[in-house]
């Protein structure tokens, strides 16, 4: 479906925010002690457990933080020129995967298990993906796709933005 006011792209957003709010608040899946890498200014870091990771790498005035809340998926966060790159994985079996270049800021969390999220920030713009339940969202310089049971990305770059959920996919 192809949404062409602003109010139902508004309505859309702001649905996918409160869905995504929610996800990440109740996190699901058993506690685990988060794998965190954090790296700044020139330095990287790798962490891996039996059945996940994370890894975290920043160039010259750049940041990155990447963490697995799982025990059993991967976070990797990559910064550069001024970049900021955060990635988290909450669920077994998912990957969260943020760059950002040239003093953009990205966003990847993946709140289901199975699930794909990829954020790819440049030129100041900002980059949010969620994955969750088997859902794929990608945000970056193609703009936004969002697949599976639910995904939702944007990027501010391009303008564009999705909501996938199950059947329904809301796109710009």
């Amino acid at each position: 479906m192809r949404i062409k006011k602003f109010g139902a792209r508004s309505a859309a957003l702001l649905a996918g925010g409160a869905a995504v709010s929610w996800m990440i608040a109740i996190g699901g899946g058993a506690a685990h002690a988060a794998t965190t890498c954090q790296a700044a200014d020139g330095h990287q870091i790798q962490k891996t457990t039996a059945a996940g990771g994370c890894g975290a790498k920043a160039g010259p005035g750049s940041q990155a933080h990447a963490e697995d809340s799982s025990g059993a998926g991967t976070a990797v966060a990559v910064a550069d020129k001024g970049g900021n790159a955060t990635a988290r994985n909450l669920q077994p079996g998912s990957t969260a995967l943020a760059g950002a270049t040239t003093q953009g800021t990205s966003y990847s969390v993946t709140t289901g298990p199975g699930a794909f999220a990829v954020a790819q920030a440049r030129q100041g713009g900002t980059t949010i993906s969620v994955g969750g339940w088997g859902g794929q969202a990608v945000s970056g310089p193609s703009g936004a796709n969002c697949q599976g049971s639910f995904a939702t990305a944007y990027d501010s770059t391009t303008g564009k933005a999705c909501m996938a959920a199950g059947v329904i996919n809301l796109h710009n």
